[in-house]
């Protein structure tokens, strides 16, 4: 039989809500695995899966702290940047439609570091948004104690947002900085769906049409139309819909986590139901706003 993952997006999805529903199907000794390799990454992060409530139903919201700081304290948009754009512009994130770990105004940077021997992510604040790279974001990775396939996975999905920024800002990958896609807690985000993965052993991952949001988004750029052009840009090819209310749902690192992953997209699915997740974010709307993630068999 094949082992299924199936993923209903009907709110959308952000990094951390589709971790927190991978997270909720892992079992109990899977789940000490993953949070030690995680919080492995660097001795400045800490990563608390937290079971809550919302709406009464109960699920995971995988909270992220630097420093004993949690990260997502004010909610923004996530975004890279131009190397020529002002820094003026790298201020002007916050809005109130993003599901993602959001950044305070003191941005994280991370830099590789040697510590005891060994190769850890450093975490420095400043008083502004770091300009990430994407040869940085790759090398940070490359650097990290996972496996192979979890590496080449985490890299595929940060070249993914990398090559819709670049088309999007019409300019070179290698020009791109990333501000919160680059952030320490959108990379746990996505190492931490890699990993996820890799530790349930699935054999083709399958997920339902993915709702967009509507409206509108602040960013660097100004007031944008949802979903915003990085975003666009990753879901060509997917089947996408817009909401009946007026928000962000779709995150860039939850595009191209479900971009990398998902084989086949159905409104209805075909297995023998085995374990369920849900994994919440940070935002709330009148539905219940969560990634639902089925794990089965399919004859």
């Amino acid at each position: 039989m094949k082992k299924i993952l199936y993923l209903e997006c009907k709110t959308g999805a952000a990094g951390d809500m589709l971790m927190g529903a991978l997270y909720g199907l892992l079992t109990e000794e899977q789940k000490v695995l993953f949070l030690e390799k995680l919080n492995a990454i660097s001795e400045e992060v800490c990563v608390i899966p937290q079971e809550i409530c919302k709406q009464g139903i109960g699920g995971v919201h995988m909270k992220v702290e630097i420093n004993g700081e949690e990260e997502g304290i004010a909610h923004t948009h996530e975004h890279s940047h131009c190397a020529e754009h002002s820094h003026e512009e790298a201020h002007m994130h916050s809005h109130e439609d993003d599901h993602e770990h959001a950044h305070h105004h003191e941005g994280a940077q991370i830099h590789n570091h040697h510590h005891h021997e060994d190769e850890h992510v450093h975490v420095h604040h400043h008083g502004h948004h770091a300009h990430t790279s994407v040869a940085s974001i790759l090398e940070k990775i490359s650097v990290l104690d996972m496996s192979d396939s979890v590496k080449k996975n985490a890299e595929g999905i940060y070249r993914n947002i990398a090559a819709a920024e670049s088309k999007v800002h019409q300019t070179d990958m290698e020009q791109i900085h990333f501000h919160e896609v680059g952030s320490v807690d959108a990379l746990i985000d996505v190492v931490g769906s890699c990993l996820a993965l890799e530790l349930l052993g699935i054999d083709e991952v399958q997920a339902s049409p993915v709702c967009v949001g509507n409206g509108t988004v602040r960013c660097a750029h100004g007031i944008l139309p949802v979903p915003a052009p990085a975003t666009a840009e990753i879901i060509k090819g997917m089947p996408v819909y817009c909401s009946s209310f007026d928000g962000e749902l779709l995150t860039p690192t939850g595009a191209a986590i479900l971009k990398y992953f998902v084989e086949t997209y159905t409104k209805e699915m075909h297995m023998e139901i085995e374990e369920i997740g849900y994994g919440f974010g940070t935002k709330d709307f009148a539905q219940l706003s969560c990634v639902r993630a089925f794990l089965g068999y399919q004859k």
